[in-house]
């Protein structure tokens, strides 16, 4: 017998009438006569018998149904955890971002996200770019949000935002020229390290310096300490709420993208489609 079979031979012993599963089932008369008849035709004997109107199981259905029933309720508990599964997911994401975004904008993101979707967990990171890349195509991420980033081959990438570089300096600074401070700078293999040295060439912008970061905090704090001053993005600048700083605009502009990264070619879960669906539509403010 095949799953339709046994489905209406159930609801038919159930209510010991075609019309009644007709109607549970919610299909025509005809239609469950049809698949009775032809289960009947497959097993080689007949279900029911119509006796003064009734229809009447036989005893080889009495048998069957016993073992009939314990599989609709199998089928029954299976339709009830798809349908949860698609209503309320409940599942593990494991994200990452690069440690400017992770001091405001994910946390937001991953806390707004949370309230509308609670049956779903997170195991969060914060990685430098090149770890981050690795752990997407290792599978060992699902997604990821970092600054300025590219698609190749294996990794796909959404636009989420955009972003600023600002001047952070020491409170109250009177040198605008920034001559007579030290210039803290950005490392040239991050993706903003590079932008932003594209960025002093092109405008020829004389900036010597004896201290290179790869971590835009840390550059931030050195400020904060008193020591010179950083171009760096402005999540960083705007969320460290450094006391003994200030920021500035940077002039001409220099923008970069935030970017949500993911593995091409793989089929995502229910909970990752909805928070890479949540993300695009996200708007952060500082």
């Amino acid at each position: 017998m095949r799953l339709r079979h046994i489905e209406v031979f159930n609801n038919v012993y159930k209510t010991g009438s075609v019309t009644a599963a007709a109607k549970l089932l919610n299909v025509s008369q005809p239609s469950v006569s049809k698949v009775l008849a032809h289960a009947e035709q497959q097993i080689g004997f007949p279900l029911f018998e119509r006796i003064k109107r009734r229809l009447i199981s036989t005893p080889e259905a009495d048998i069957l149904y016993r073992h009939t029933a314990i599989m609709e309720d199998v089928l029954t508990d299976i339709n009830e955890i798809s349908e949860g599964l698609a209503e309320i997911p409940v599942d593990r994401l494991r994200v990452a971002c690069t440690p400017s975004l992770g001091i405001d904008f994910f946390p937001k993101a991953i806390a707004q996200f949370k309230l509308m979707n609670p049956n779903v967990n997170f195991e969060i990171s914060s990685n430098h770019y090149a770890d981050i890349r690795k752990n997407i195509s290792d599978t060992l991420l699902d997604v990821a949000v970092a600054q300025d980033q590219s698609e190749d081959e294996e990794i796909g990438i959404i636009n989420l935002a955009k972003g600023n570089f600002v001047i952070l300096e020491p409170k109250n600074n009177q040198d605008k020229t920034y001559k007579s401070l030290p210039f803290i700078k950005l490392s040239f293999k991050s993706p903003l390290g590079k932008k932003l040295d594209k960025y002093i060439l092109k405008n020829k912008l004389h900036l010597e310096s004896t201290i290179s970061s790869d971590n835009y905090q840390m550059a931030a704090s050195l400020v904060n300490n008193g020591f010179g001053y950083t171009i760096l993005d402005e999540h960083t600048a705007r969320t460290s709420h450094l006391p003994n700083s200030q920021i500035t605009e940077l002039l001409p502009k220099l923008e970069f993208n935030i970017n949500l990264m993911f593995l091409k070619n793989v089929a995502f879960s229910i909970s990752t489609k909805k928070f890479i669906e949540f993300l695009s539509d996200f708007h952060y403010e500082l």
